[in-house]
């Protein structure tokens, strides 16, 4: 009886301990500062730079849980591994296991970069290696640097940065990669544990991860010729501190520094792509295209064969039945159809020969024979709309007597705006090519007071490059008023339609409007060209360099920098190097300054493009932004 009463004193006070817990805050209790310290190493087994040391398995000890981020990119083996090791954080420990057998007296050294986090907060253990030696000494020279664009000077990241001592022009391409490094964030590259020599150093974009420059895609900077590596003694200023306030002493210590470490190493890709037919269409009845892979040098050749060429009269010679527009690099083109008897039939059979990248990335002979026809929405939009109203034909005929029947004009576009540039081309672009200009249709006028007068200070010419387009030019006066009339039915396109009347009027902006940078640039041998550009590394102007001048006038107020290429074969292009000839890509220097150009202004300045080493000259607003997770 006693032992039931007991019972049932306790089953209330129970519940009450449980209304108390349950009023208890469910907010996350307070942790205090957040944990910013990396984690600590401890140990090693084996310890680092050990020699004689034999085994595939590493570990490595530290003081609080910790992982390995992105270990298959980010932890570098060398010598390369044909298979890449296993990599596993198991609690407070690294483990590394390599899979490849171990050369006799060779160094090898395991990067980790800044892979290693605690597991809490992924504070990195900043940038660490590991190296030991299978026989009794272990080599430590290094060589360090940064891998830039070579275009924009932009530092590469991720890029793998390679030692051989096999000089020979063929390493690179037969022979994986000596010693390895990866560049950081920042493009720099840091190869360690090597021995005494003459090495090549390379950046390369390894796509197939094989360790050797095998494709043509692959991105590569070569170097001007072979490196040696030395130490010297260097000096740093060494703090120590009371506590963390306070400076005890402040001494000048004596360490090794390993040299070089200021390569430059300039990455660019080949002028390579894969040549081979893409597409083909037929969006309407007198055209059809082709577009291919990448830029050709020559155009396919075309043969029709469906309607035969006996069907359609004198019309037997295969280059006689179109027009080819072209685009200048020959990867994109347009025919038009000159014979009617051809374009009306729904289907053309065509064979084409042309140019193909094989799988030895060469150009061969290929043939393909195309299917063409007009897609549906196509002769849907060229039929006549239905005539639901009108039933009989007598009623339809009677409808359309005295009515105004539209015309279907040739279609004009043109870059013409009511404010246009002192400096300004006007652009006119036909639907289709033309069969003829009739006469003088192109009328200039400039306005003086109220009237419009007439000039024939222009020139009118077809655009060398866009086969329906045609450039007019003139000097334009500032704050000048023109207007541009075409007269109606004097342009004849080639299926028969002619123009509408066309008259657009415009204004010149103001000379005030305008600003003007003139640059004296020295440092040149070759000719060479200099790019204004925007604050996103965009051109927004170019020009050649004479006799060290270089002249922009007519800019629009904005924040500028500036760009000069090393144009050694003056074709006012920046153009990329190749292996096989060892041309490398042409130089390219910035300005580090911001050109603040105003309204009315006009800036005087010099430039010596040395003046700054090259890792130093690309603005910092024109980077491109660190990624915050590295």
């Amino acid at each position: 009886m006693r032992s039931f009463r007991s019972l049932f004193i306790r089953i209330p006070l129970y519940l009450f301990c449980l209304q108390l817990l349950s009023c208890a805050s469910i907010g996350s209790p307070s942790g205090g500062p957040k944990d910013e310290t990396p984690p600590v190493l401890l140990k090693s087994l084996p310890e680092n730079n050990s020699r004689n040391f034999t085994k595939k398995k590493i570990e490595i000890h530290f003081d609080e849980l910790v992982a390995v981020e992105n270990a298959s990119e980010k932890v570098i083996v060398s010598p390369p591994q044909k298979t890449p090791p296993q990599v596993n954080a198991i609690m407070r420990k690294i483990v590394v296991e390599l899979q490849d057998s171990l050369k006799a007296n060779e160094t090898y050294t395991i990067d980790f970069t800044n892979s290693i986090v605690d597991l809490n907060e992924r504070n990195p253990y900043g940038d660490y290696a590991f190296a030991f030696s299978t026989g009794p000494d272990i080599d430590t020279l290094r060589v360090s640097g940064v891998v830039l664009r070579a275009a924009n000077l932009n530092p590469e990241r991720g890029i793998l940065v390679g030692a051989h001592l096999d000089l020979s022009d063929s390493a690179l391409i037969k022979e994986p990669f000596l010693r390895i490094s990866k560049t950081d964030a920042q493009g720099r590259f840091c190869i360690k544990n090597l021995k005494p020599g003459p090495y090549h150093i390379f950046a390369l974009d390894d796509k197939n991860r094989d360790y050797r420059f095998d494709q043509p895609a692959e991105a590569l900077a070569f170097p001007d010729s072979a490196v040696n590596l030395w130490t010297d003694i260097c000096q740093r200023y060494d703090t120590a501190w009371i506590d963390s306030l306070t400076i005890d002493t402040i001494q000048l210590v004596d360490y090794i520094c390993y040299k070089p470490d200021d390569l430059i190493l300039k990455l660019y890709q080949e002028d390579f792509g894969r040549q081979y037919l893409v597409k083909s269409e037929r969006p309407a009845k007198e055209q059809f295209s082709l577009t291919f892979g990448y830029k050709a040098d020559s155009l396919p050749s075309l043969k029709l064969l469906k309607p035969a060429p006996e069907d359609f009269g004198e019309h037997t010679d295969s280059l006689d039945w179109f027009i080819c527009e072209n685009n200048p690099t020959n990867d994109s083109l347009t025919y038009w159809i000159k014979d009617s008897s051809i374009y009306r039939c729904d289907t053309l059979h065509i064979k084409i020969d042309y140019l193909k990248t094989d799988s030895n990335n060469l150009l061969s002979p290929a043939t393909d024979t195309l299917r063409l026809f007009v897609r549906k929405a196509s002769l849907a939009s060229r039929r006549d709309p239905p005539d639901r109203e009108r039933g009989r034909r007598g009623d339809r005929d009677q409808d359309t007597v005295g009515q105004v029947v539209a015309v279907d004009h040739l279609k004009l576009e043109t870059n013409i705006r009511p404010t246009l540039e002192v400096y300004s081309t006007l652009y006119f672009t036909w639907e289709t090519p033309l069969r003829n200009i009739h006469g003088d249709p192109f009328r200039l006028y400039r306005k003086k007071d109220t009237l419009w007068i007439e000039t024939k200070d222009f020139t009118l010419e077809p655009h060398p490059e866009k086969l329906r387009t045609y450039l007019l030019d003139a000097l334009w006066d500032f704050e000048a008023q023109y207007k541009v009339e075409i007269d109606s039915g004097c342009v004849e396109g080639w299926y028969g339609k002619t123009n509408a009347k066309f008259s657009q009027s415009f204004t010149i902006r103001a000379e005030k409007d305008y600003s003007r940078l003139t640059v004296n640039i020295s440092g040149f041998s070759n000719p060479a060209f200099a790019e204004l550009l925007d604050k996103s590394d965009n051109v927004v102007r170019k020009t050649r360099i004479e006799e060290g001048v270089a002249d922009f006038p007519f800019i629009k107020p904005g924040d500028y920098y500036l760009r000069a290429v090393d144009d050694a074969n003056d074709n006012f292009l920046w153009d990329t190097g190749h292996y096989a000839s060892k041309r490398r890509p042409e130089k390219v220097f910035y300005n580090n300054k911001l050109f603040n150009l105003k309204a009315n202004w006009e800036i005087k300045e010099s430039w010596d493009i040395h003046d700054l080493p090259l890792i130093e000259q690309k603005p910092k607003d024109l980077k491109p932004a660190e990624p915050k997770n590295r």
